[in-house]
């Protein structure tokens, strides 16, 4: 079942003032900010953040024990969002992260790269030119269509 709140607790996996899907949609037109959770198996599979009065989606995918692995972070221009920011968590077995990985993109297909390895010793910084960002750029969802936002897997 999708669940809507003003805001996501991500530790207790629940909304923070939950919301009715008519109150989301409301502050949805409105550009205010809510959060979209989508059915998982023990817990939500997906956590959509919206606020479009910031040109803010933001979707955070969780793993099997509720722990963010991945956050798409877009940036609205009209009708169309652009991935700007994917930052990836890796974990060896407890509740804190070994590994961050961020990419951040800009629509001219420049890329930094940045990882942060407990078990290495250096931070790592690469910046690209001229990647290929032409698949960064998603329709703005209709409320309530989350699907093509949602999507782990993005090529």
């Amino acid at each position: 079942m999708t669940v809507y709140g003003r805001k996501w607790n991500f530790r207790r996996h629940e909304p923070v003032y939950p919301i009715s899907a008519s109150a989301a949609a409301a502050r949805d037109a409105r550009g205010d900010h809510y959060a979209v959770a989508l059915p998982g198996a023990d817990h939500p599979g997906a956590v959509i953040e919206v606020s479009w009065r910031q040109d803010h989606a933001g979707v955070w995918f969780l793993d099997e024990h509720g722990r963010q692995t991945l956050l798409y972070e877009f940036r609205r221009a009209g009708d169309r969002l652009f991935l700007h920011s994917m930052t990836q968590w890796d974990y060896a077995g407890g509740d804190s992260a070994t590994r961050v990985s961020e990419q951040r993109f800009r629509e001219d297909g420049q890329v930094r790269r940045i990882v942060t390895d407990d078990d290495a010793p250096e931070h790592v910084t690469e910046d690209e030119w001229d990647a290929d960002v032409s698949g960064h750029w998603e329709p703005v969802p209709v409320f309530g269509d989350w699907a093509s936002l949602a999507r782990r897997d993005r090529g």
